[in-house]
């Protein structure tokens, strides 16, 4: 229901005041970078002034944030990840260390995108309320503004027309979903209050799946996720983690079901 989604930006203000007076926004305990990039990329209908917290956050723990380059993420997925693999190239030019990439909702799975087709490149990625499974389960509201779109893009060029359906032929299509190569983690933080993502459509089988308190919108100035950010990074910006022994939070239960496993808190 669209009221639903009016209250994710009353827990959005909610989260950031609590986050403003959490030790871990000040550093307080928290492992330090030694200047590892790190690229934010953010959700849909949203861009990089979404992330300008969690970027100065991460910069005074020692990391080096950049930006995606996105103001509006409304365009094609796949047209947006060609986009991306040229910030990427750009960010690697300065610094040939792999990068760890952090996506919010959509910029999940471009984040997701971007390991999988450039495994050289990404380290390790961290999915913030991201729907990395099919069937794509999200708020109708948000699916239908996302096809309302469709005329817009179609302005900047040539857009297939089944653009934002899981019959979209176009290779992020093809490749989002699929497991990543050896060598890139990947950390799906999820809550199960989100009333935009089904949260059973954020746990990867292969993956590492954290679950934290909190709406959808607040996941970027939420204090669990900044917490668990900062022990994924200090795990994986040195290289130390690797995905095939990241422990995954999920498990079969009897019935062949996933059953979470592990909690933040």
């Amino acid at each position: 229901m669209a009221w639903q989604l009016v209250v994710s930006h009353t827990d959005y203000l909610l989260q950031l005041s609590a986050l403003l007076r959490d030790p871990v926004y000040r550093g307080t305990h928290i492992p330090r970078g030694s200047g590892e990039p790190v690229l934010l990329i953010p959700g849909f209908f949203a861009g990089d002034w979404t992330l300008w917290t969690m970027a100065g956050w991460l910069n005074r723990l020692g990391y080096r944030a950049h930006f995606s380059g996105i103001d509006w993420n409304i365009d094609c997925p796949n047209r947006t990840a060609e986009l991306l693999r040229w910030r990427l190239e750009h960010i690697q030019q300065a610094d040939a260390t792999p990068l760890i990439i952090i996506g919010h909702s959509l910029g999940g799975l471009l984040a997701r995108f971007l390991g999988s087709t450039f495994p050289g490149s990404v380290r390790h990625v961290i999915a913030l309320g991201s729907p990395v499974t099919r069937p794509l389960r999200i708020h109708p509201l948000v699916h239908s503004t996302f096809l309302l779109l469709q005329p817009l893009r179609r302005l900047k060029g040539r857009t297939a027309p089944q653009c934002g359906s899981v019959h979209c032929s176009c290779s992020f299509n093809r490749t989002v979903f699929s497991p990543l190569p050896a060598g890139v983690g990947f950390t799906s933080i999820f809550s199960k209050q989100d009333e935009v993502v089904d949260w059973r459509a954020s746990l990867d089988p292969a993956g590492d799946n954290r679950e934290v308190s909190g709406r959808h919108l607040g996941l970027i100035v939420n204090p669990q996720v900044y917490r668990l950010i900062a022990q994924v990074l200090s795990l994986y910006s040195q290289g130390r983690g690797r995905r095939e022994t990241a422990a995954p939070a999920t498990e079969p239960d009897k019935n062949g079901r996933e059953t979470v496993t592990k909690q933040a808190f």
